[in-house]
């Protein structure tokens, strides 16, 4: 990989216009509040013949509730980031509401763009109704359901059928009252998941009526990430269902009804991803009275060990002490992928004498002293990014974008205002190529990547003595810097300081080792 340099100008996307900040409107096609008289049912309705089926974790109710899509109305990073970006640009809120709160926009209690109108029943997250009531916004059906047809797949541009009626990949279910089940060739799509996981700013959008969302704005490309692999098509094809939907061994029922048939093909309902404390963080927000403890720890050790095949780390040695370390992503997107702010991943590597002493040692992960809004805190965190691989990306503000708000040019956490990609190293999946990665604003920026290569070597110098290396590479879903901004901006409700508590409470558990290598030096 070779390094270029970075231009704050590089992936400018728009400005946004006086009156647009001003509002903080947001109108986006698919199915609106109120539109077609749809509801989405309460999950405690799904819960009734979905819970306590014969499955053990597989259970639809209980494996759905470790998951992060259960929790994503309660998720408390969530919830502070929602606080600031209210306070960057009034209103804006209900846009990030819309995929984090389904059921509530739909019914139109996201009004309130803080959360605060949100009933229990909103507080569920992506719910089973909500997954399961999705059409292809693309087929011929969408357009007989909506005034306005998504112009592609993303930023929570939903639609939903009529009520009563639930889409799967089976069709020949019992009949029961709750609602008629149809097959649908959709829901076992990638597709689907890039409703919510490919992310624009609609804010900087010229006609959201016909760009799609991978044209302007980027929050978030994980779906183009994958549409772009050598996973979408051909011989290795693999849906983003495939990884993180597993498949049960053995199968299992979808319901507890008598007459409910065994599933050869039957997944786990609570999608992992590589949420590794956050179910934690939830349980001590929200209590256990409000979610399941049981299946959040459940999550947790899934997503350990979905963490666990993201990456392959491989060392070779060369002449005159050199070495190289190769990290090769295992995944269908970019490593790590998903909402970037806070996000990262690094090198760690010992190098060892013939007695087993350190001889040297980069990218520890090691205690260190930090202020936060006042309060001197000892947490863990990478001490020292600067000597070794951090692979990250880092959206910004351009110059002008900051002059307009009073911000500083250059890297930023204010993701609703941002309009650049200041940097972005992550490293591409298999099968990537530079111009169709740029073509939806997801190409690496500040580095280089070839077209085909989906892995990154680090060059080592050995130390003199040196006879064994030692080398990981640590994920971190949220960063200590990320955690003070978000604890220090907010100036309206106490969501930062919620989430100080849980992240001081979580001390050394919100990193995690995802691949780990140890190599004798030839002699």
């Amino acid at each position: 990989m070779k390094r270029a340099i970075a231009r704050l100008s590089l992936f400018c996307i728009a400005t946004l216009s006086a009156s647009t900040v001003a509002r903080g409107e947001v109108f986006l096609p698919g199915t609106q509040p109120g539109e077609n008289d749809v509801r989405v049912a309460s999950v405690k309705l799904c819960r009734t013949c979905h819970a306590r089926t014969d499955n053990g974790d597989a259970d639809p109710y209980r494996s759905w509730q470790g998951g992060m899509m259960a929790q994503a109305a309660r998720d408390p990073i969530f919830r502070a980031s929602l606080a600031i970006a209210n306070q960057d640009i009034a209103g804006v809120g209900e846009y990030c509401l819309r995929c984090h709160a389904p059921t509530g926009w739909m019914a139109g209690r996201s009004t309130a763009a803080d959360g605060s109108s949100l009933t229990e029943k909103d507080m569920h997250g992506v719910s089973c109704d909500l997954c399961h009531r999705l059409v292809d916004p693309k087929g011929k059906e969408a357009k007989g359901l909506v005034k306005d047809v998504p112009p592609g797949y993303g930023s929570g541009m939903m639609v939903l059928t009529g009520n009563k009626r639930a889409l799967g990949p089976y069709d020949d279910s019992p009949p029961v009252k709750s609602h008629k089940t149809e097959k649908s060739v959709y829901h076992a799509s990638g597709h689907l998941c890039g409703t919510c996981h490919d992310v624009s700013n609609p804010l900087f959008a010229k006609d959201v009526k016909t760009q799609p969302p991978e044209a302007y704005g980027t929050i978030e490309r994980t779906y183009s990430e994958w549409l772009l692999s050598a996973y979408a098509k051909g011989p290795e094809e693999r849906t983003c269902q495939s990884c993180h939907y597993p498949q049960v061994k053995g199968g299992g029922k979808a319901s507890r009804q008598a007459d409910s048939p065994h599933r050869d093909y039957f997944v786990k309902h609570g999608p992992v991803g590589a949420s590794i404390w956050m179910q934690e963080a939830v349980l001590s927000v929200w209590g256990p009275g409000e979610v399941d403890e049981e299946a959040l720890k459940h999550g947790t050790e899934r997503a350990k060990a979905l963490l666990k095949t993201a990456a392959r780390l491989d060392l070779t040695f060369g002449p005159e002490n050199k070495a190289t370390l190769r990290v090769t992503n295992l995944t269908g997107h970019k490593l790590p992928t998903g909402y970037i702010e806070g996000r990262r991943m690094w090198v760690h590597v010992r190098f060892l004498d013939k007695a087993g002493k350190v001889l040297k040692e980069v990218g520890q992960y090691e205690e260190a002293e930090m202020t936060i809004a006042g309060e001197a805190i000892r947490a863990r965190t990478l001490v020292h990014p600067d000597k070794t691989r951090v692979y990250e990306g880092l959206p910004g503000m351009s110059i002008e974008q900051a002059k307009k708000h009073n911000k500083k040019p250059g890297k930023s956490f204010h993701f609703v205002l941002n309009d650049v990609i200041t940097f972005d190293n992550r490293i591409p999946p298999k099968g990537f190529e530079n111009a169709a990665f740029a073509s939806r604003n997801c190409q690496p920026v500040g580095v280089t990547y070839a077209d085909g290569q989906y892995w990154d070597d680090m060059p080592l110098e050995l130390p003199e003595g040196c006879k064994q290396v030692e080398a990981e590479l640590i994920f971190e879903p949220v960063t200590a810097d990320y955690i003070k901004f978000l604890v220090e901006e907010n100036r309206t409700d106490d969501w930062g300081r919620k989430l100080l508590k849980v992240w001081k409470e979580a001390g050394d558990k919100t990193a995690e080792i995802i691949a780990e290598v140890t190599a004798a030096v030839p002699q």
